[in-house]
């Protein structure tokens, strides 16, 4: 039997917790959720995100074998994440226990365009591992990283 780590029981626990919450919250759905439950999931869904991200900048930092399966799992990971990360922002959940800036709340093209950015950097992660592109693969990594900035930059507080 494997050992499980610390680590990888949080980041597991998170996942399963995520992921009852992305089955619970559908198109139409995320508003009967409470704002307390909003800020849950995506603190979850930022934390699931950044395991993803961590573990591609570890093989482009060469701190981990390269290896284009791990690579194809995080940015598939990330792409499911991605499309469901808008949904954690409803209507009074700016405040509370939260780091997202009121910003986020009040230009909300602006935020939506940040959020679009990530989306389209994870689609092309993905569509550099799934050609087997090593290259594509590791200059992808900075783009999806700057778009993450971009928009905790402007939304989250420090």
């Amino acid at each position: 039997m494997t050992k499980i780590s610390t680590v990888s029981r949080r980041v597991l626990a998170g996942l399963i917790a995520g992921s009852g919450l992305l089955l619970s919250v559908g198109a139409g759905v995320a508003s009967a959720q409470t704002a307390q439950q909003a800020i849950q999931f995506r603190k979850g869904s930022m934390q699931v995100q950044g395991w993803h991200v961590r573990t591609m900048v570890q093989m482009l930092k060469g701190q981990r074998p390269f290896d284009a399966a791990v690579y194809l799992r995080a940015a598939t990971a990330l792409d499911a994440m991605a499309v469901t990360t808008a949904e954690g922002f409803i209507p009074g959940s700016d405040v509370g226990d939260t780091r997202t800036l009121p910003e986020a709340f009040k230009d909300t093209a602006a935020f939506r365009a940040a959020i679009d950015r990530f989306q389209g950097e994870t689609a092309k992660a993905v569509a550099a591992a799934r050609a087997g592109d090593e290259k594509a693969m590791r200059a992808q990594v900075p783009e999806l990283i700057r778009s993450c900035d971009g928009c905790h930059e402007r939304f989250r507080s420090k």
